[in-house]
């Protein structure tokens, strides 16, 4: 056999060892042939992309750049010479080499090492190229939608996750992701489609199963969500995650005992340090606030700082400790805004502030007739409205022993219609369009529960910011204003572990709470002066002091007969479905004041705000 044949045998076979899995018998043959000449540059390239497989980059990189410059102008082996480059720890040489690049596996190489130093702008363009090439890429859209989940760009995220998923169907993670972005935009309804989808190519997938389970939650499917994770504890019983989501179901679901006895079930030894987060939230529910302290110091960083920070902020709030309190609460809010960051565009107040500046009286004065309502029309509804954290989840639940009245709470009523307008001019609705949005709106009621034989109360806080709205649909409307002292409702706020929505977001900041309060409190104080709505004040303060004597009066505002069965809140609330506020855990106890005057005790905290909020409590008539 002559050389050539030689040479032609030993590449055969270096082809077929690498081929079969066998990367070190490749590298070794073909390093034995291996030199910068026509004859041995296949050698050059077998034995660097072996040595790549074998993780040496230093010995790839031995053999592709002698072949890179013997080929300078072959886009493949440019790339090899790239990754090679990368995996010798020559990062800098390889982002040279990539760069710009229109080829897809160095463009690759050139927005994967721009992702991971933060380069995110660069990465996107060098995702871009590679996208153009090679469309079907499903790896680079999954990187490219986690790039912008860390910019907060939800919709690319979503559209890239999405494309992921096209063209790697099969592949768990990327459902995960895009889960996850979903959740972070509060998108209930798609997470749990794409949660599902996920359980249905991977059944025995335990971070699915939880993901599902989590989606069931964020759409209030609570016995569903509970059910698979009992589900997927019992099958792996070793402590993690499902363990975690389940403990804290129960807990939120107010099922304390249920708690109770999981904890007791887990044997101690075989638990990790995060089931202090589970102990410290047992301890705190059955009022052992020494208990829950020690627990809740001794939680690990791996739990989710938002839920870590909130723990430890309310059993330090409960213990009188509010120095510790509030710099916890600070650490939930700031972790909170890293999960989810803002999206472009007004926040909540200034949308708000520029609403406020449209309505003049002359603006009020142009509007079209309201639609007339004739026989089987339903009834205008009550909107219990109050800046949250003012006692509306208490009020709620007390109108709840009513039996004329339907409540229900923190639906997307208003919102809707919100949407189906867009940015049309109100005041200029037609009585069709009116009607219109009059049945959308009963419509979606009907959807979440509505009784169309009781008088529908639509409670949600910050309804008070849409009164126009609400009047131009709805001009017999009647509004229950849950009053609560300025400091006390902003802190509260501060202090609550929302869902980060586009209203809840202005409450991560103190700051940013107080100017909320002032511009929705303008807000409702202007659609008074304009449009002279009917309504009657609660006051949170004398609602827990003398709650008959409190609210007496608003049942005769409603022209209702007056039931015992309104001061029996606490029966009413374990008889109704989980409570959607941040007060699921103080609505079934007794009245307590012990939150009354709350604000004292953080003045220093507070003084930065108080010259805003002290001209409300003063207007409202709150001494000192």
């Amino acid at each position: 056999m002559n050389h050539t044949a030689q040479l032609a045998s030993a590449l055969d076979e270096a082809i077929r060892l690498r081929r079969a899995g066998n990367a070190a018998g490749a590298l070794a043959l073909a390093e034995a042939h291996a030199a910068a000449t026509d004859a041995g540059a296949p050698f050059l390239a077998i034995a660097g992309l072996a040595a790549l497989e074998l993780g040496d980059g230093a010995r790839a990189l031995s053999h592709l750049e002698p072949l890179a410059r013997l080929r300078p102008q072959d886009a493949e082996i440019r790339a090899d010479y790239a990754k090679a480059l990368l995996a010798a720890g020559r990062e800098n040489d390889a982002l040279a080499l990539s760069a710009g690049s229109q080829d897809p596996a160095p463009a690759r190489i050139e927005a994967w090492i721009c992702q991971q130093r933060g380069a995110l702008r660069e990465a996107i363009d060098a995702y871009a190229r590679v996208l153009t090439a090679e469309p079907q890429d499903a790896a680079s859209w999954n990187n490219l939608g986690n790039i912008h989940v860390s910019l907060g760009h939800v919709d690319p995220a979503i559209r890239a996750f999405e494309q992921a998923i096209t063209y790697m169907p099969n592949e768990p993670g990327m459902y995960l992701n895009l889960a996850d972005v979903l959740r972070r935009a509060d998108i209930g309804h798609a997470r749990l489609k794409v949660a599902r989808d996920a359980a249905a190519i991977a059944p025995d997938n335990r971070a699915v199963q939880t993901e599902l389970a989590m989606a069931l939650a964020h759409n209030e499917e609570l016995d569903e969500a509970i059910a698979v994770l009992e589900a997927a504890v019992a099958k792996w019983p070793d402590f993690g995650e499902s363990h975690l989501e389940l403990g804290r179901l129960y807990e939120a679901t107010n099922r304390t005992e249920a708690l109770a006895a999981f904890l007791a079930s887990l044997d101690p030894a075989a638990c990790p340090p995060e089931v202090a987060f589970l102990h410290a939230w047992l301890a705190q529910r059955e009022g052992r606030f020494e208990d829950a302290a020690r627990h809740a110091e001794a939680i690990p960083a791996t739990i989710n700082p938002i839920r870590r920070e909130a723990l430890i902020g309310n059993i330090a709030e409960r213990l009188g400790d509010a120095p510790r309190a509030f710099a916890a609460f600070a650490a939930m809010n700031a972790a909170a805004i890293a999960d989810a960051p803002p999206r472009s565009g007004p926040n909540f107040r200034e949308a708000l502030e520029a609403d406020l500046a449209r309505w003049t009286p002359e603006w009020a004065a142009s509007w079209t007739p309201p639609v007339p309502v004739t026989d089987g029309t339903p009834r205008d509804p009550v909107f219990l409205v109050g800046f949250p954290r003012s006692g509306t989840t208490l009020l709620d639940t007390m109108l709840m022993g009513l039996p004329e009245l339907c409540v229900l709470e923190e639906r997307p009523m208003v919102a809707e219609v919100a949407r189906l307008v867009g940015n049309a001019d109100i005041a200029a609705l037609a009585p069709a369009q009116i009607a219109g949005l009059r049945d959308a709106y009963f419509s979606v009621a009907s959807s979440h529960g509505w009784d169309r034989n009781r008088w529908l109360v639509d409670k949600h806080p910050l309804n008070m910011a849409r009164v126009p709205l609400i009047l131009r649909l709805f001009p017999k409307a009647r509004f229950i204003l849950a009053e609560r002292h300025p400091a006390d409702a902003v802190l509260s706020c501060f202090m609550a572990n929302f869902t980060l929505n586009y209203a809840m977001r202005s409450f991560t900041e103190l700051d940013e709470a107080a100017r909320t309060y002032d511009a929705v409190f303008r807000a409702w104080n202007r659609a008074a002066e304009l449009f002279a709505p009917a309504a009657h004040t609660v006051r949170y303060e004398r609602l827990v002091e003398d709650p008959r004597g409190e609210l007496q009066p608003l049942v005769e505002w409603l022209d209702l007969a007056w039931d015992d069965r309104l001061l029996a809140h606490e029966e009413t609330a374990r008889t109704r479905t989980r409570v959607r506020t941040a007060s699921y855990a103080q609505i079934g106890e007794k009245l307590y004041t012990r939150a009354r005057g709350r604000w004292r005790r953080y003045a220093d905290q507070l003084a930065p705000v108080m010259p805003i909020l002290a001209p409300w409590a003063e207007r409202m008539g709150y001494a000192d």
